[in-house]
């Protein structure tokens, strides 16, 4: 090929010089030269193109897996049984993982498991791919933080410290009440009635009523008495399709049927009610929580529900049953009982308040018997252990014809929230205002105090604890697709949180606020006061 490339050149020399002269001669130094042409300037052959493509980035939680995927072709072809490497990215140095082999269709497949945020890469000795990255979420976020309750007026745990060193249920009242004032009400024995057993809470239908002593009536719609017994017997009152049913029923069998009214009264010996000078009975009510020393029940047909309400006095056998701090604190060694009696004052306004706003037309009630309202347990409470000492913190705020009441400014009755205890966090510690807790209007003696005595309080089990909340939970309540980390950026006055801020795997920043005990309730919480939330991967 050269030869003849230069025997052309010649050619062409010699022609221009004036020498081999004809027609071929020329024509054989022109086909050189094309050919010295083509060989100058064709383009070099091209070399097989490698590539490898990676794909499966995204974001999982710690614990769990992601597939990589990578595809092995040459020159567009796919590439059967070639080794590819998996490597990870280590600081700015890639380190080995594993290899795999490709398929017919020059694909693989790999999962891998990083415990944090890795980039990874697939690699052959002549191609390499692009980096595809794996963030990693927490699974869980761990929550720490102290208090209980939803921190607006008494803190029980601080009202036991204070009356421990010595202050008295009024010093203790106007603490946690800054502005209302301790005073005296005309005591006219009002009634109140509690729901016991019924809807929205409880879904039953029927209901069993019966005395372990002494004996009981039942009155029908109009108060005459349509049945009555002893403990053998037992009432069986059920929902029918236009009211309630009552069967008195002896060892398994029935002795007596009523039929249906629209509603019966329960009533036993010992009370206001029935024989206050006989036996002392107490009731029970199938599926309650409580038993009952005093009052009556009352059993109606509520949204196709049997609903029972105890009517009990308010200034003492209601408040003889609440259960809403440790009776033992009031013993002389406990040296608690000022705390006892703050306990009773709260738990009287509260009764009145709500005997003042009238009954509720879903239980046809004044008051629940739960944390809805005030834990009512009856007798349970004032026949139980140091039920003498709870007691005498009740009968302590009755006098001659008058009740210890909290009042507000212009001569109302206070409202009287209370909770366990308060809680510490981002540097503060104490209670929150109404307005911070509940997002209600502001009430002046419904402020911010701080509050060092419930972490002095010998026996207080909330200054420290850990709850959780799960990935998905916190997607949802940021609204992200991922959340890589959560920060408490605000609190109430108490310490409380204010303002959480999210973080996703990709750094998008999602703030919520809400009030305090919006926050406790959403994530579950004892209390407000949280110190810090930590991912953890299991």
């Amino acid at each position: 090929m050269r030869a003849a490339v230069w025997q052309g050149v010649g050619v062409i020399l010699a022609t221009v010089h004036g020498r081999p002269r004809g027609a071929a001669p020329l024509l054989t130094a022109l086909l050189a030269l094309v050919l010295v042409a083509s060989v100058l300037w064709a383009p070099p052959a091209q070399a097989a193109t490698r590539k490898l493509q990676a794909s499966g980035g995204g974001t999982i939680t710690a614990s769990t897996s992601k597939t990589l995927k990578v595809r092995y072709v040459r020159s567009g072809q796919p590439v059967r049984g070639a080794t590819v490497t998996l490597q990870r990215k280590k600081g700015s140095s890639w380190v080995k993982v594993r290899t795999v082999r490709t398929g017919k269709k020059g694909g693989a497949s790999v999962s891998v498991s990083p415990r944090t945020t890795t980039t990874y890469r697939f690699r052959t000795g002549r191609a390499r791919s692009a980096g595809v990255t794996v963030r990693v979420v927490p699974a869980r976020f761990a929550i720490t933080g102290s208090g209980s309750g939803h921190g607006v007026g008494l803190s029980q745990w601080g009202a036991y410290e204070q009356s421990r060193r010595g202050r008295t249920a009024a010093q203790i009242l106007g603490y946690y009440y800054p502005g209302a004032v301790v005073s005296e009400a005309n005591d006219p024995r009002t009634t109140l009635d509690v729901q016991v057993l019924g809807p929205p809470a409880d879904t039953r239908t029927s209901t069993v009523l019966a005395v372990g002593s002494g004996r009981w009536r039942l009155r029908d719609t109009a108060g005459s008495v349509v049945a009555s017994g002893g403990p053998q017997q037992r009432v069986t009152v059920a929902t029918t399709s236009n009211g309630v049913s009552a069967t008195v029923r002896q060892d398994g069998r029935t002795v007596a049927g009523v039929g249906t009214r629209s509603r019966f009264t329960f009533e036993w010996t010992g009370t206001r009610d029935h024989s206050p000078t006989g036996t002392r009975a107490v009731a029970t009510v199938t599926g309650a929580q409580g038993t009952y020393r005093h009052g009556s029940l009352v059993v109606s047909k509520r949204s196709g529900r049997v609903n029972v309400v105890n009517r009990v006095v308010i200034n003492t056998e209601y408040l003889y049953g609440i259960d809403e701090m440790p009776s033992g604190w009031g013993s002389a060694t406990n040296r608690g009982a000022a705390a006892l009696q703050a306990q009773v004052v709260a738990a009287r306004n509260y009764a009145i308040v709500e005997k003042v706003r009238g009954l509720k037309s879903t239980c046809g009630c004044h008051v629940y018997d739960d944390t809805r309202s005030q834990h009512y347990v009856g007798w349970r409470k004032q026949g139980g252990s140091w039920g003498s000492a709870w007691v005498a913190a009740v009968d302590a705020t009755v006098h001659d014809g008058t009740v210890t009441v909290l009042r507000d400014a212009s001569g109302g009755f206070a409202e009287t929230p209370y909770f366990a205890s308060t809680g510490a966090a981002g540097g503060r510690r104490g209670t929150a205002t109404n307005a911070e807790a509940f997002g209600t209007t502001a009430l002046p003696y419904l402020r911010h105090v701080p509050d060092s005595y419930a972490a002095s309080a010998p026996g207080n089990p909330y200054l420290r604890w850990t709850d959780s909340i799960t990935q998905a939970q916190a997607r949802r309540i940021f609204g992200l697709s991922s959340v890589r980390s959560v920060a408490v950026t605000a609190r109430w006055s108490g310490g409380q949180v204010r303002t959480l801020t999210a973080t996703s795997a990709t750094g998008t920043k999602v703030s919520r606020t809400r009030t305090a005990e919006g926050w406790r309730t959403t994530l579950g919480l004892r209390g407000g006061w949280v110190s810090s939330f930590a991912g953890r991967t299991s």
